[in-house]
């Protein structure tokens, strides 16, 4: 077991492949907390009303805390478990947002899956393939290659090129959109301009498609 020390004399442990930020001191609320990651590690972060600034090279990053503040550079996976945290991170290639009222912020990612309520995920350039599975939820980004919509959530996109939406009541809000499928119910979409090949077999959908502009 190998002990790293903080500025702030707060052990941070590596055992099994897993770098656990220690108890916190009873003074942890309000401080900004190092951590180092490690590669080919798991970093845990478990400590409330705290704030994270993670360094190095990330593997997997957990975070099981409540409302912390984490800045993170580029990670391998990214898994939120806690409730009201904000994230800013460098991109990740595999994001899990479990929790509810979360806000991650990123340049892009690979791949997301958001089931927790009420969260916000923000990506200003790519996401490879994002599948909102929550209630009362949203993504927004540049541009989405694979979008499914299995719960009750929002999306914002300049362009999403497959989406199949399954879930019902949920919103998409697109300037482009090349392939759309709905099988859900009561579902509202908008796509400014462009050429979309729809398929819709739910019931009570709203649609407006725009023709291309000239």
């Amino acid at each position: 077991m190998t002990f790293l020390r903080n500025a702030l004399s707060t052990a941070v442990v590596l055992a099994a492949a897993t770098t656990v930020v220690a108890p916190a001191p009873a003074t942890a609320g309000g401080i900004t907390l190092p951590v180092q990651c490690e590669v080919g590690t798991e970093t845990v972060l478990p400590w409330d009303d705290v704030a994270y600034d993670l360094r190095g090279t990330c593997g997997v990053v957990r975070l099981s805390g409540d409302r912390t503040t984490v800045t993170m550079p580029s990670a391998t996976r990214l898994v939120i478990e806690g409730a009201g945290n904000t994230v800013t991170a460098k991109p990740v290639y595999d994001v899990e947002v479990v929790g509810a009222d979360n806000s991650l912020t990123t340049p892009s990612l690979t791949s997301l899956v958001l089931t927790g309520t009420g969260s916000t995920v923000a990506v200003s350039g790519l996401v490879e393939r994002a599948e909102l599975l929550g209630a009362g939820s949203s993504l927004s980004a540049d541009t989405i290659n694979v979008l499914r919509l299995r719960g009750t959530d929002t999306v914002t996109a300049r362009k999403a090129y497959r989406t199949r939406i399954i879930g019902s009541d949920n919103s998409l809000v697109l300037a482009r959109a090349d392939r759309l499928v709905l099988t859900g119910d009561r579902n509202s979409v908008t796509v400014a301009r462009g050429r979309t090949t729809l398929r819709d077999r739910g019931d009570a959908n709203v649609l407006d498609l725009r023709p291309r502009r000239r």
